[in-house]
């Protein structure tokens, strides 16, 4: 791991100790909850260049594991990481098609977040703000560590379930802050704003 890139991590984790461990004295009045999750990935950019429609669709499978303090039923603090083994990529310009594929990515997210409409319901709503860790390495597959980016975020999240079987959420995000190490790949710059849908599964939720 690249020496910038570890001082990343340690910074993330400590920062993530010091979130769910600095109320320690008060843990009697909170709740503790540790989740593993799943769910799909699947983000899509529509844009238009030169008179041309193209859309471009991403398709993956992600895994993880969330540690959520609840300090009441509408503020939490929550850490987590994902991984995503790698993704399909679809590319469809005027006539033509293009299939691709992606790396592997892992990601440790810690922050706060306040639910306007509790989660416990049908319909729920969150704003949220936090920190991320990403690792990925390039080219494709590349060592996982070979760099890392540090990126500061303000969001806000609608989720709406269907039982206890599925559930499809909505996410808006406003990038603050990027810092990039290692061997990143430039590639096409991303915008702040960024705007997602996913899918699912809250019955994981219910395991232990």
């Amino acid at each position: 791991m690249a020496p910038q890139a570890l001082k990343s991590a340690i910074a993330l984790s400590s920062l993530a100790a010091a979130l769910i461990w600095g109320g320690n004295s008060e843990l009697g009045a909170q709740e503790v909850h540790l989740r593993p999750h799943a769910g799909l990935y699947l983000p899509t950019k529509v844009s238009i260049q030169n008179g041309v429609l193209h859309i471009r669709q991403k398709v993956g499978v992600t895994v993880g594991a969330r540690l959520t303090l609840s300090f009441n039923d509408r503020f939490d603090v929550v850490t987590g990481v994902t991984y995503l083994p790698g993704y399909a990529m679809f590319h469809r310009a005027g006539e033509e098609f293009e299939l691709g594929s992606g790396s592997h990515v892992l990601t440790a997210t810690t922050g706060a977040q306040y639910w306007l409409l509790p989660p416990a319901q049908v319909l729920s709503w969150e704003v949220h703000s936090g920190i991320g860790l990403v690792f990925g390495g390039q080219p494709a597959y590349d060592d996982l560590f070979a760099s890392s980016t540090v990126t500061g975020i303000l969001g806000t999240t609608v989720r709406y379930r269907i039982g206890q079987i599925v559930s499809f959420h909505l996410r808006i995000q406003d990038r603050i802050y990027r810092v990039r190490s290692g061997a990143t790949d430039p590639g096409r710059p991303r915008p702040p704003l960024q705007v997602s849908f996913g899918l699912g599964f809250p019955f994981l939720e219910s395991i232990r």
